[in-house]
């Protein structure tokens, strides 16, 4: 490796078939001048170390971003211990600029330095069909609004989790990828309700139609059950996806999630009958110890984890059919391990998530959500139903990932506005907590602020763990249709014949790399899909202290041929940090 613009460290070179032939190198220099090395203090990452990054909204009294905040502003606390802020950011996305794409260059992330990167979770498996009609409207009245900056993408979970449109700056493709969209008439949200009282119609004689509707409501339980089943669940995996979508993205994304909720348990239903109201003790117990909002000067916490902190009991080798909480009326049937599994997962991927609850004011039908608003500020309506266990897990998700929630409100183009605006300035904060509190349980976060009268807002805590919240195989994940972004990829095509010249950069930051014999060392699983044809290497890496530095300012660049046969259509690529077990996935349409 003696030139000077150039060198080149050959991995691998295998062959498989005539369909498809990869030359695996890793490009560990350019042409390009070498960024000045990081000195230490600065935000140098240092692989296998875990790294726990904390974005941070801050605004004063009128609610406006607070923008000129320094690193010795912040005070940062897990568990109570003092962390020393190993890095510090402050991301003004109102003044970010967008690079221009290049040419059969593909990502599967949304560009970096975009003003905002905002995810919509358009959610019809938990909406009723009217509420679907009048949800989209008001989505796409917020997606005209859109500047040529913002990065937007829509997710649409209904049968299954579908990514309707992926970010780029053809705001236009997006709008019409939405409005073609047909509406789906799902039977589960209505199916969850509980059948409604027969008022003694059928005889006239009230012991007689109470009799008649215990049978009704018996007989229909094991649909319900199962319909909740169907919701819960498959909401908890469709949010674990997206986060996994969204976790090499810098910085904290938001996600909007036009929905109606889900129960956490099996039992509860939305009434405002006596039971109900009975059951309001238990509702409130299973909240758990939450610290409130501490408004008004040095520290706010953010909404704040129930009993010890929702994403704490995280274990993603258990299933949450199987969990269960006493404190709560039901069936005692619980769903909180797949939601605090979610939770996690969108923690580690810095996703704040925003519930908007499509159905309005829910009072009588009068003041439906295709009326005039009657709630103000997210407070329910006087007299309105006694018990939502809907909004638990809309307000929940919200509080222990750093959103907030929106609901009670029928103007929802505005509750969606100001969702996609909350994180307009954030702060990152960055710690290596010690190695010997990497025990698996989970850690509150504590976030203080010198100046007085500022509201901060934050996740409550995260998993001490160096196990990722999502980590499937390379080969379920590539069959995935929804990229994985794990490890962040870009990848550019240049024609050549019977193929393509494949160049791929891999995001250093999700990259596994631990020091030894005076190298820098770490593996890859390297995965590349032509139509039924793929092939599988391990690329073993070990770089010197000026390649590793050097790699850390502009990527780890894999290299290869693809041969594409007449009417291959694209193909798939991915990646597995082995230590880590993080993937990152890329279909490539041709």
């Amino acid at each position: 490796m003696t030139s000077a613009g150039r060198c080149t460290l050959l991995i691998r070179l295998f062959r498989v078939s005539v369909r498809l032939t990869l030359v695996g190198f890793l490009i560990l220099c350019s042409a390009r001048p070498s960024a000045p090395q990081e000195t230490p203090g600065t935000n140098v990452i240092r692989a296998t170390t875990h790294l726990v990054v904390l974005n941070v909204v801050v605004k004063d009294k009128h609610g406006k971003p607070v923008d000129d905040l320094k690193r010795d502003d912040f005070l940062l606390r897990d568990n109570g211990q003092e962390q020393k802020i190993a890095m510090f950011a402050l991301d003004d996305a109102r003044q970010a600029a967008v690079p221009a794409a290049a040419p059969l260059t593909f990502t599967n992330g949304p560009a970096l330095g975009a003003a905002r990167v905002t995810a919509f979770l358009y959610d019809e498996l938990n909406m009723h069909l009217a509420d679907e009609q009048v949800a989209k409207q008001e989505l796409l009245k917020y997606l005209k609004s859109l500047s040529p900056t913002d990065r937007v993408a829509v997710f649409v979970l209904g049968d299954s989790l579908t990514l309707l449109h992926d970010f780029s700056e053809d705001t236009a493709s997006l709008i019409d990828a939405v409005n073609k969209h047909a509406s789906r008439a799902g039977p589960e949200a209505a199916a969850s309700a509980a059948p409604p009282p027969s008022a003694g119609s059928l005889t006239g004689d009230s012991a007689t139609a109470a009799q008649w509707d215990h049978f009704l409501a018996s007989s229909n339980q094991a649909y319900i059950n199962y319909a909740e089943t169907v919701r819960a669940t498959r909401t908890a995996a469709a949010l674990e996806t997206i986060a996994a979508h969204l976790q090499a993205v810098p910085g904290r994304k938001t996600l909007i999630w036009i929905s109606s909720g889900f129960p956490i348990q099996l039992g509860l239903h939305n009434s405002g009958d006596s039971a109900s109201e009975s059951s309001s003790q238990g509702r409130d117990s299973s909240r758990g110890q939450r610290d409130g909002r501490r408004g008004g000067g040095t520290t706010a916490g953010s909404g704040q984890a129930r009993n010890g902190g929702g994403a704490a009991r995280s274990d993603s080798s258990s299933s949450a059919s199987n969990s269960s909480d006493s404190s709560i009326p039901g069936t005692g049937l619980s769903f909180e391990t797949d939601v605090e599994r979610a939770i996690r997962a969108l923690n580690e991927a810095d996703v704040a998530v925003y519930p908007v609850d499509a159905r309005g004011v829910t009072v009588e039908a009068p003041f439906q959500a295709n009326r005039k608003s009657m709630g103000k500020g997210n407070r329910p309506r006087k007299g309105g139903p006694a018990i939502d266990y809907g909004y638990e897990t809309l307000q929940g998700l919200a509080e222990e990932t750093g959103g907030r929630a929106f609901y009670h409100i029928n103007e929802l183009h505005t509750a969606i506005q100001e969702a996609a605006g909350d994180a307009s300035v954030t702060y990152s904060l960055a710690f290596y907590p010690p190695a010997e509190s990497l025990d698996d349980s989970y850690h509150r976060l504590q976030v203080s602020v010198e100046r007085s009268g500022l509201n901060v807002r934050y996740r409550p805590g995260y998993v001490a763990t160096t196990k990722p919240a999502v980590a499937p195989s390379l080969a379920d994940a590539i069959v995935e249709p929804i990229n994985y972004a794990g490890i962040g990829l870009t990848a550019h095509l240049a024609p050549t014949e019977g193929g393509y010249k494949l160049s791929v950069t891999l995001d250093p930051r999700t990259i596994s790399l631990e020091p030894k014999d005076g190298k820098w060392t770490g593996s890859l699983q390297f995965l590349v899909v032509v139509g039924k044809v793929e092939q599988l290497t391990t690329v073993p890496l070990s770089l010197s202290d000026a390649l590793f530095h050097k790699i850390q300012n502009e990527g780890l660049v894999l290299g290869a041929r693809v041969k594409t046969p007449p009417g291959t259509t694209g193909f798939s690529l991915g990646f597995r940090d082995i230590p880590s077990g993080l993937v990152g996935t890329l279909h490539v349409p041709l």
